[in-house]
């Protein structure tokens, strides 16, 4: 069969073609680079280029291509370590061999507090303990002998669908960070009955892109066929470096808040509680300042001296109410807590803050920044965050003139109206939350606002009402972009980020 009866073929691509022959059946790009080393050598075809050839070759109707997805199931360090026991498993185990309860006081000093939190959450979600006040009390024992037959098989990496178990399982354990989860392609190559014909043929002539000076001198263009230009190839496509579409949303944000009156303001993410909580009027006791959610760091507490009078205004707001006409906490304050550096669990912390220094109406300031909490990450929550948070203080500030701006923002947004209900925050009274509704997650909170209590208005010296609220930015573009999982905000997938951007630069741009 002469060559020219067909498109033209390069000498790689006649090598591929010969070796599929070889082969004689169908066989995936990796095993052909991994198996077949000795038969690439002899043909001089590098591993590296077979899958750009028959992508050639598929267009020329030689090759065909079929791609299939599996999904890979592999053990993360961290499940690894839990192949010899959950953290729930070892806590029943210690109930068991103690008579059957303990103080948390008592296993945060044996186990650490990062272990007795992770243990407790899952042992009570399971049914096998019971807390009541500061005691641990065994309820039933229990074992997750499923759980660590998965971590096993998938150590080195194992085929989703060979794993016969619930789904809830492996979710809990991607969840947890004990397994992920791995999309890897096979692609398989197999050659139709022209690519079979013609790898059985003669292919003397070889294939030249260009006639040189010593191919006509010699005679030698009689032994090669010469590559024709292809007038209607369309040139490469170009992916110039662009600003990140979250990135661009933000900076949207930040317009639609200043285009409204507003002033940005920026604070440090590392601050003594002073700021995070205190000043909020959050009691020291309150469940949200231990492990389970604030990050507290293992660094020297900070020096508060020259914030004196704000202690001692703060201590008796706490304890008694001071002159506000409330009660207060009643419970005795401690001024080392209000000193210990966490990672800011709020960027209300900032705007209060603000407020202490700038005390007279007019006051419109908002702050975007990150904050930080112990949260597990899932298709709504992440543990490092971006917050909005703004606050108003005008001398005709009402809760119904606080809707209004936050509905403003919203529609500025093209978000459409919020839904307001009525919520409680330990510094706002009366407090209201927002919800708007995202994909198919249905209506999900995007801000929790109202009016600051008098107890904290009296604590940093301000005598006007101050509306304030906290969107959670991330969930906001969820919204704006109708996606279903927030952790899509961060993803690495190139055709992803490029939609992203396309979508970001319609809405935002226009």
């Amino acid at each position: 069969m002469s060559l020219f009866s067909i498109q033209y073929l390069s000498e790689k691509e006649i090598s591929l073609l010969k070796i599929m022959r070889e082969i004689g059946r169908r066989v995936s790009v990796e095993e052909l680079s991994l198996s077949y080393r000795d038969l690439l050598d002899r043909y001089k075809l590098d591993p590296n280029g077979i899958q750009a050839i028959s992508e050639l070759l598929k267009v020329k109707g030689l090759l065909n291509i079929y791609r299939i997805k599996r999904v890979i199931l592999r053990t993360t360090e961290k499940g690894a370590q839990n192949i010899e026991g959950f953290p729930e498993e070892r806590l029943i185990k210690y109930l068991s061999n103690t008579g059957s309860s303990a103080k948390i006081r008592d296993l945060i000093q044996i186990f650490g507090e990062d272990f007795v939190s992770i243990a407790l959450g899952f042992a009570k979600r399971r049914g096998w303990i019971d807390i009541k006040e500061d005691t641990i009390y065994l309820v039933k024992k229990g074992s997750l002998d499923t759980h660590r037959e998965i971590l096993k098989k998938a150590l080195y990496g194992v085929d989703k669908e060979e794993i016969k178990v619930d789904p809830d399982v492996i979710n809990e354990m991607k969840r947890r960070g004990l397994l992920e989860e791995l999309v890897k392609e096979e692609i398989i190559l197999e050659l139709t009955d022209r690519g079979y014909e013609i790898a059985s043929s003669d292919l003397e002539k070889r294939i030249v892109t260009r006639l040189t000076s010593d191919l006509v001198s010699t005679g030698l263009w009689r032994n090669y066929v010469f590559k024709e230009y292809n007038i209607e190839a369309e040139p490469p496509e170009i992916y110039p470096g662009i600003k990140h579409f979250y990135r661009d949303f933000i900076e949207h944000i930040k317009e639609v808040m200043i285009s409204l009156g507003f002033n940005e303001i920026n604070d440090e993410i590392i601050i003594p509680e002073l700021w995070n909580f205190d000043v909020l009027f959050q009691a020291q006791d309150h469940p949200a300042r231990e492990i389970h959610d604030s990050l507290i760091l293992d660094a020297k507490p900070a020096k508060l001296d020259i914030y004196k009078d704000l202690l001692y205004i703060i201590k008796e707001v706490h304890e008694r109410g001071f002159d506000t006409g409330s009660r207060g906490w009643r419970y005795s304050f401690d001024f080392s807590k209000s000193a210990r550096l966490i990672l800011r669990s709020q960027t209300t912390a900032a705007t209060i803050k603000y407020l202490y220094d700038h005390r007279d109406p007019p006051q419109r300031v908002f702050i975007i920044g990150k904050v930080f909490r112990r949260d597990v990450i899932d298709a709504k929550h992440l543990p490092e965050f971006h917050q909005m948070d703004g606050v108003i203080m005008e001398r005709d500030m009402s809760l119904k003139k606080l809707m209004g701006v936050l509905t403003q923002i919203s529609v500025a947004l093209g978000l459409g109206k919020p839904i307001f209900k009525p919520g409680y925050f330990p510094f706002t009274e009366p407090s209201l939350e927002g919800y708007l509704k995202i994909g198919d997650l249905g209506y999900v909170e995007i801000f929790g606002s109202g009016l600051f209590r008098p107890e904290v208005l009296r604590m940093i010296g301000v005598k006007h009402n101050v509306g304030a609220w906290g969107f959670g930015v991330d969930r906001l573009a969820m919204a704006y972009f109708k996606l279903n999982d927030i952790r899509d905000l961060y993803t690495y997938s190139l055709n992803k980020l490029r939609v992203m951007y396309s979508a970001s630069s319609k809405i935002i741009f226009g």
